[in-house]
């Protein structure tokens, strides 16, 4: 005996749904089962706020994130194999990664799997450069801090002059507090 839970179609679609990918049908029948379901309008409701959740979600910095640590976790997560268990699990994760990869191979992507996030769009953003010469007094440190705080990152220097290539998506506000920051000697808009 199973314990299958059956599940309705609509409420299995709605992640497509609330990210505007479903078909003209697919979205006909949602709609139709949504206006005689109170319980599928709370599972609608839920949907949202999960993708608005997910959606906004901070990331970690990838300096933040530490392979080692990582695996060092996943490996004490796990007891000692026996001698004898460790060659049939290596047999049956190369079995799983064939099959996979046959799979992969076999069936065309688009007919077997379908995302649920709404399409991306390409993002455009509009970057600044700037030459700059820094106060031969300045530290390290107050560089640092400033290029910071004004969102700039060097692109290419020292040149022969001693000037850097700075860039910035913040434009003219970068350009001010640079000039507040009290390490520029001279700064020019390069574009």
């Amino acid at each position: 005996m199973t314990n299958q839970v059956d599940i309705p179609e609509e409420e299995l679609l709605l992640p497509w749904y609330v990210s505007g990918q479903l078909t003209p049908e697919e979205r006909a029948q949602v709609d139709k089962a949504l206006s005689t379901s109170p319980s599928l309008r709370r599972a609608l409701e839920e949907e949202r706020r999960l993708q608005v959740a997910v959606a906004t979600a901070p990331l970690p910095e990838p300096s933040a994130i530490d392979p080692d640590t990582l695996l060092g976790r996943a490996a004490a997560a796990v007891s000692p194999l026996p001698g004898w268990l460790k060659p049939a699990l290596a047999a049956a994760v190369l079995l799983a990664l064939v099959e996979g990869a046959a799979l992969a191979w076999l069936a065309s992507p688009a007919a077997i799997y379908r995302t649920a996030s709404a399409p991306t769009s390409k993002i455009v953003v509009e970057q600044t450069r700037y030459a700059v010469q820094f106060v031969e007094d300045a530290s390290v440190a107050a560089v640092r801090a400033a290029l910071a705080e004004a969102e700039l990152g060097i692109v290419r220097g020292p040149l022969p002059d001693g000037a850097y290539i700075l860039e910035s998506a913040q434009g003219d506000q970068a350009y001010d507090r640079l000039k507040r920051s009290g390490v520029i000697r001279t700064i020019a808009r390069t574009d």
